[in-house]
This record gives structure tokens, sequence and C-alpha cells, in this order.
């Protein structure tokens, strides 16, 4: 983790011991570091800035000195308390206010300095506080309406940002089909559509169904995709994908892949709820999450199988170039998964409260001719009678490692329902 980001602040009573305060202060300066794997300034609670900032309740009778600084801020407010010089009583009733003022926060108790447990837990928080900071300044482009039969994902745009935070942008599919249609008669467009389809094939383990002329078409869409993304200085985007593949005969799996590829989050079919997930991932993992269907569940084994036919390359060991799987037409990427532990993830419920998130184990990668192109076979440690009793919706996101607890304590920031 990056600690510049972040500020180390303690905040103490002069009533209480100069010598003591001092060696606390240093002792949880260092298991601070420690938990977030960074050196992270120390700063006095006067001087701090518009960074992420843990603070340390040091004493007692520090409540309105910490609210004044940190009842200003937009991020999360991550309190560290220890048993000593009534830190903890302090932190609660810090807390306790800031929830009351509709505020993020978190108490982080360490027993003591080297407490594990608390140094783990420190740094999911500060994933989870990450995440909610990238999110709440995010803006996430909504290309054309949900697909109609995401009958369970349409939100309220005005919804998404009360409660998750990004600024939902309304854009037009007619934007992206004006915009492949300039790139497609403009001479350095075309020169950088071929060198990104040699590039894309020269990789590839193997090419099934698609041309050269299928790619170069693929690749227009990412062109066409990049200038809304510019244009409207998205962070992230879900589009109604299906109708590239209606109105221009082609598929827009090359466009999101790449995308992914490129730090931007890129969600298809306009599911906002699942688009939110992978942000969430993204933001806390640092690296492109995959938004797939639950095409098949095993209940004796605990697993599913996810399939979708994008993928970021980034994601896999190795790839083939496939068609997309309904339509038959553009460009799909059939994707090897490393065998390796994944966080299961799904944001929902008609609150957008509601969040699903699981621990898995990717066993086996496959290339089946009746599921979507990318398939991957996850043993799950939750119960998988999940998806077939009480699913928040079909798609669902993984990411390679487990952030089950930043997850949870991310879901412990969110405002608190009207």
């Amino acid at each position: 983790m990056d600690g510049s980001q972040w500020q180390f602040v303690p905040v103490f009573s002069v009533l209480h011991d100069e010598k003591k305060v001092a060696s606390m202060i240093e002792a949880y300066h260092r298991a601070a570091e420690k938990a977030l794997g960074a050196s992270i300034p120390a700063v006095a609670r006067e001087k701090v800035g518009d960074g992420l900032a843990l603070f340390l309740v040091v004493t007692g009778g520090t409540e309105n000195l910490l609210l004044e600084v940190a009842g200003q801020r937009d991020e999360p407010v991550i309190l560290l308390a220890h048993p000593e010089q009534n830190s903890l009583p302090a932190s609660l009733e810090i807390l306790a206010r800031l929830r009351q003022l509709g505020r993020a926060g978190q108490v982080i108790y360490f027993p003591s300095p080297d407490d594990k447990d608390a140094q783990n837990r420190l740094a999911q928080v500060a994933s989870a506080a990450l995440a909610y900071r990238k999110m709440h300044g995010a803006r996430l482009g909504l290309i054309g309406r949900p697909s109609d039969w995401l009958a369970a994902s349409t939100p309220d745009p005005a919804l998404v940002t009360e409660v998750w935070g990004p600024t939902v942008v309304p854009i037009s599919m007619d934007e992206v089909l004006e915009e492949m249609q300039a790139a497609e008669s403009d001479p350095q467009a075309r020169q950088v559509v071929g060198e990104m389809r040699r590039e894309f094939l020269g990789r590839a383990v193997r090419v099934v169904e698609p041309t050269e002329p299928d790619v170069d078409k693929a690749v227009t869409v990412y062109l066409a995709l990049r200038r809304v993304v510019e244009r409207h200085h998205l962070d992230a985007l879900s589009i109604r994908c299906f109708d590239l593949v209606i109105r221009a005969r082609t598929s827009g799996c090359y466009a999101l892949s790449r995308l992914l590829d490129e730090d931007l989050v890129a969600g298809c079919e306009g599911d906002l709820p699942a688009t939110l997930t992978m942000m969430l991932l993204t933001y806390m993992s640092g690296q492109p999450s995959f938004l797939a269907n639950p095409a098949r569940v095993d209940t004796a084994a605990n697993s599913i199988l996810l399939a979708h036919c994008t993928i970021a390359r980034r994601l896999v060991e190795r790839y083939t170039v496939r068609s997309h799987f309904e339509s038959g037409l553009g460009v799909g990427i059939s994707g090897e998964l490393r065998k390796a532990p994944v966080t299961v993830a799904r944001i929902g419920g008609s609150d957008l409260r509601q969040v699903f998130v699981g621990r898995g184990e990717i066993v086996a990668t496959g290339a089946a001719e009746n599921l979507c192109r990318t398939q991957a076979t996850i043993k799950m440690e939750e119960p998988v009678d999940y998806f077939l009793k009480r699913p928040l919706g079909n798609h669902h996101v993984i990411t390679y490692g487990d952030y089950r607890e930043a997850v949870h304590a991310y879901q412990e920031m969110l405002p608190l329902a009207r």
C-alpha cells in the first residue's frame, strides 16, 4: 500500500504524562506502518492535510479535539484505540458522534501494538477506506439503458450515488456509434487499429472464428469508447453491449478487456450493481476484476462455474480469440485463469445495501462450446445454495485474493438507511 496516501495523526490531552504519550505514539505508529506495509508520515492534529488519516486516540479527553478535525473530512475516519489512558472510551464516543452526523468511521482496537489480529484488521479497513475515497470521487458512465433482462439490476442512479458514491453519467449509445464511424474514416485511427489487431492476435495461442476485419471492427469499438471516456472524464463505465451486436454487427468484448487492462473499470450490459462491485474489488485489490454469469452450480462439490466473453488479459495466463458466444459475431476472449484463491462478490438489493462476498478457489478452466467463452470453476467456502435461494442478481464478480474483510469493512461504512 502507498504510505504517501496516509497520515498518522496522534491526538492526546495535555493532562497526561508527556513521556508516556510519546512512547505510545511511537509504538502505535510502528504498528500502523507494519499493518499497511509502508512508511506513513506523522502529522500534528493542527496540520492534517487532505489525505487519508489514521487517528491514534492516545488518551481520553480528546473527543472534541478530534471531532474538530475529523468531523469536517469527507473520507472515512479510522480511529486507533488501545487499552490505556481512556483511549477506547473516547474512541467510542467519537465514533458515535460521527455516526450521528452520517459520517463513515471505524474503531480499530489494539490490545497491544504487536497484536497481529488488530494489524490485519487495520490493513483490511485501510483497503476499504481507499476504495471508499475512490468510489466517492468516481464518475460511472452508463452507456445506453441497462439490458432488458436485468430485472433485478436497474437501480435509480441517484441511489447509486447516495449509497456507494459514484456519480452516474448517462451517455447515449449513438455517441459511441458516431465515434466508431469517425474512427473508421480517420487514417491515423486505422493505423492504430492495425497495430492493436496485430498485438492482440500475436499474443493469442489460437484464433478460431474471427477474421482480421472482425478484429479491426472490435478494436474500433475500443477507440470509440476511449474517446467517450476522455470526453466525459469517466473512471468506470457499463455499456448496453448487445446494441453493438444489433446495430454495428460486432461486440464490445475486446474493448472492455483492453479498458480493464488500462485500469478503467468496464462492465457489461448496463448492469450498475455489478459494475459497482467491479469498482469495489478493483479499488481494493489494485487489479482488474472479472464479471461473469454463474452458468452452473454443483451443490455436492459446493462449486460454481462462471462464464463470460470478455476478461482483462492481465487476469489470464493465455487466451484464444473466439467470436461472441450468443451472436457468433465480433470478438470474444476465451481466457485461462490461473488456479488460485479468489473473492466472489455482488452488490444488490432494492436499497443497494446488500452485499454477497465469499472466498473460493479456481479449480478448473474450460472451453465448453455451449457457454460464454471464458469459463472458470470455483470451489467456494460459503454454501453455494446462496446462488439458488437468495441471489442478488445474475452477474457476479471475482478478483484474485481474499478481500472479504475489506468488503465487510466498506459495508459498515455505508450511510445509514433513511
